[in-house]
């Protein structure tokens, strides 16, 4: 499938840009471990990944019971942990970043993750510089990933946008706005994928979409 070329790529975080794999799921079976508490499914912790901070926390704390704040502050207080020890990007993550902001494309993340949490990725990682926006979940009433997305666009002035991620949260979001979905082939989208406008394996697909898109238009063929 060919898009149009594109001025804004906005992208997904954990699963996009950054591999849970060693921080998130750990993070929740080791809190668990720890306060005796049965361990859950991976694939429902899984799950979590990509949905709002607040419906994470809460899930956290239904398992806790009585101890459900604590058990909250706890698997926060050891992701903060894994993420700084064992914590990575994808391959050239920040390499693509980069690349399409040197192609005079303006970037921006968007993610369903609270701000202490984003915050620390976007520190541990050095990425701070390669966003021209960032929205985080600020909890219950800050609006869906649609409408911030559509936020984003919205402040940047507006043109021709990509949403990039692994999610069908992503897509929908997309979708809603009108912009070209972008999924990327590794994280916890497995089927969902599927309901992205274009696949791309790996984040370096992205410059590859937009070298293509930009040699179409100026030879004058439509995305």
């Amino acid at each position: 499938m060919d898009i149009p070329d594109f001025e804004i790529a906005v992208f997904d975080m954990d699963g996009t840009l950054y591999s849970t794999d060693n921080s998130v799921v750990p993070a929740v079976l080791d809190t668990f471990r720890e306060f005796g508490i049965p361990e859950p499914p991976v694939d429902e912790i899984e799950d979590l990944i990509g949905r709002p901070d607040t419906y994470y926390h809460d899930w956290v704390r239904r398992h806790g019971g009585d101890m459900g704040d604590q058990l909250v502050e706890a698997v926060d207080a050891r992701e903060r942990e894994l993420v700084s020890e064992r914590g990575s990007l994808y391959p050239r993550a920040k390499e693509t970043l980069r690349e399409l902001r040197r192609l005079g494309v303006r970037t921006a993340l968007l993610t369903n993750a609270g701000h202490d949490y984003c915050s620390m990725v976007l520190h541990t990682f050095d990425m701070e510089d390669l966003f021209d926006a960032v929205s985080w979940f600020e909890g219950h009433g800050d609006g869906d990933k649609a409408e911030r997305l559509g936020r984003i666009i919205r402040d940047f002035g507006g043109g021709t946008a990509i949403m990039v991620g692994d999610r069908f949260y992503d897509f929908e979001a997309a979708k809603a706005v009108g912009c070209t979905s972008v999924g990327v082939s590794h994280g916890f989208g497995n089927e969902e994928l599927d309901t992205a406008d274009i696949v791309v394996h790996g984040l370096w697909g992205t410059v590859e979409l937009k070298l293509r898109a930009t040699a179409r238009r100026l030879e004058g063929v439509d995305g």
